[in-house]
């Protein structure tokens, strides 16, 4: 599929559907004016039967009489003009584009509609990244793949003046949407086909092909290094844990993010009850996100140095695995006496985030799949933010209402870190049933240097769509690479320095 920029007028679309986009209960769109007297009239037709109300996500084929280029005319409801944003453009656009699959249409014309606050070029990458993500299937393990045909070529009508602008933003609307699918294949895997040395081995030729460096440390070396979290965690899996450095040097300041990379998580001897189990290989998604990161950052050549660690472990119940009641010595010297196994990401994440304190970066995010206490408080239309910088938090719930990658912050106040006080060693991994998702954050905040600006995001409850995830036209069940777009938007604000 391919995506271009054009500029004429509507009537001028050779394409074999053109979509139009309408408000509920407003007239026809600038772009339709240009259009001939007789297919307006068509188009108006199913509106006043009543059959077309513009509901967001709504999409009708409208077919012309007349002889023309122009197949089919496809009205797309973008809602409340009073509720519109450029998340109502990729839910609106993505769902336009699966009609489009679904009527066979070979080529789709969209007129991008003058839509103050937003500029032609944010719209223009709104509908690539819907439209680029709509599509989007896993399927490599299906012996019969569905042959239906995908649209061949996307055409983007704007006005002249903003047509190169349009242009750039459409490339990089592919980079990062192509990126949130690597995400999205990195997450879906099963486990047994993506052990940590051969996530490693994905990150390295990743890296290779977009521009970024790759270091692996295994077993002995993360033994050295003091990675007790790391080490205590993956000890109990025949496939031993690695930690993933991942570095693009863009020039500029230098920011550090962190993906939680338990590969499957079993809750190691504080097993889990087997129902749902199967979801657990989500439990990388993180490490996905911020590999998928990194390679979008390097292929736009963002002008920052980015630094992407990934520990990346089975968490598995044998004779050397970790035992309820154990006491485990970190990179930077702290201790944690091991309540649950269950509660492992916060250990190996306690390692990566002390590794990578180490190199003072402006702004340190983790991303974890981390507790199910997220999910019971925000369900599954957030991520949970806990931030110690304001403006960093700031920043980041910016970005993630452009993006539709929403997120809440939820408080870290000192009561919370007293719930993970230990008579035996700093601190205990788990802080009991009350706000545990805060307790989980409160325990990794131990091992960010005081002074970085650091932020973690609690995406157990949206990395993967769930019996209450809300309803994405651009996104199909299982992973939904979240962070990735949330994350260049975050950092691309930071260029333009916020």
């Amino acid at each position: 599929m391919k995506f271009e920029v054009i500029s004429t007028n509507l009537e001028e679309v050779k394409s074999d559907s053109v979509v139009i986009q309408f408000f509920e209960g407003t007239e026809f769109p600038e772009s339709v004016l240009t259009l001939p007297e007789s297919i307006r009239g068509e188009i108006a037709s199913p509106i006043e039967a009543g059959g077309f109300k513009a509901k967001l996500g709504q999409v009708l084929p409208v077919y012309p009489k007349s002889v023309g280029p122009v197949r089919c005319f496809l009205l797309v409801g973008l809602g409340k003009k009073q509720d519109f944003s450029l998340e109502a453009i990729r839910q609106a656009h993505g769902y336009a584009a699966l009609k489009a699959k679904e009527i066979g249409s070979s080529s789709v014309a969209v007129p991008i509609p003058n839509l103050p606050p937003y500029s032609a070029p944010e719209i223009v990458a709104s509908v690539v990244e819907a439209v680029n993500l709509a599509f989007y299937r896993f399927d490599r393990y299906k012996s019969k793949v569905e042959d239906s045909k995908y649209p061949e070529l996307i055409s983007l009508v704007v006005e002249p003046d903003v047509k190169t602008l349009c242009d750039t933003a459409a490339q990089e609307a592919v980079i990062v949407s192509e990126a949130v699918k690597l995400a999205r294949d990195i997450a879906n895997m099963p486990s047994s086909d993506i052990p940590p040395k051969k996530l490693a081995e994905i990150a390295t030729e990743v890296g290779a092909a977009s521009g970024f460096s790759t270091k692996v440390f295994e077993m002995e070396v993360l033994e050295r290094m003091g990675m007790g979290g790391i080490v205590g965690v993956g000890k109990g899996s025949s496939n031993p844990p690695v930690l993933i450095v991942m570095k693009y040097d863009g020039g500029g300041d230098t920011y550090a993010v962190v993906g939680k990379g338990v590969i499957f998580d079993s809750g190691g001897i504080s097993i889990k009850p087997s129902e749902k189990m199967e979801e657990m290989k989500y439990d990388k998604s993180g490490a996905a996100a911020v590999i998928a990161l990194m390679k979008a950052v390097a292929e736009l050549k963002l002008p920052v140095r980015l630094i992407g660690i990934v520990p990346a472990v089975e968490n598995l119940p044998s004779g050397n695995a970790l035992k309820p009641g154990d006491i485990i010595k970190f990179r930077n010297g702290k201790t944690a006496e091991i309540i649950s196994t269950d509660a492992e990401g916060r250990l190996i994440l306690a390692d990566a985030l002390a590794y990578a304190s180490e190199m003072k970066p402006k702004a340190l995010i983790d991303l974890a799949t981390l507790t199910g206490a997220c999910v019971i408080a925000l369900g599954t239309h957030a991520s949970g933010l806990f931030s110690n910088n304001d403006r960093l938090a700031d920043a980041l719930i910016k970005a993630g209402e452009k993006t539709g990658e929403r997120l809440w912050r939820l408080p870290l106040w000192k009561e919370y870190f007293e719930q993970i006080k230990s008579e035996v060693a700093d601190m205990k991994n788990v802080g009991g049933r009350p706000a545990g998702a805060i307790t989980a954050a409160a325990f990794l905040m131990n091992f960010v240097d005081s002074g970085i600006p650091w932020a973690h995001i609690d995406i157990a409850g949206t990395a993967w769509t769930q019996e209450s995830s809300p309803e994405k036209s651009y996104i199909p069940k299982g992973a939904t690479g979240i962070g990735v777009r949330l994350l260049i938007e975050f950092l691309k604000s930071e260029i333009k320095g916020g």
